[in-house]
């Protein structure tokens, strides 16, 4: 299904807002969490990544990272996560809209 500029940027802004909140994620859980195509998240994480707002987590730091929350992750998988861009650019647009994402750590 294709989206519009206003889809795609709140579709944007939504991505960046769960990353902010649960942290590295790779693009298939993603997908599944946000109810899109693995073609759709692929291609927003591309975009996001492009414009400097997120970037590829090394698999060391995903390792560590959701040791804290005891939660298994794949090694195999690239992961994701916001970049000091990223989260500014998020606090802006916050200011502007109302981004509040009602998830929880999933269990996997």
């Amino acid at each position: 299904m294709p989206v519009n500029n206003d889809q795609e940027e709140f579709l944007d802004l939504t991505i960046l807002a769960y990353l902010k909140k649960l942290g590295p994620e790779y693009a298939k859980f993603l997908a599944r969490r946000l109810g899109l195509s693995l073609e759709e998240s692929r291609k927003r994480l591309q975009s996001l990544e492009e414009r400097g707002l997120i970037k590829r987590v090394e698999r060391r730091i995903v390792k560590y990272y959701h040791q804290q929350r005891k939660s298994v992750k794949h090694r195999n998988h690239t992961y994701y996560e916001l970049t000091r861009e990223g989260e500014l650019f998020l606090r802006q647009a916050r200011k502007k809209i109302d981004i509040n994402l009602d998830i929880e750590y999933p269990n996997r």
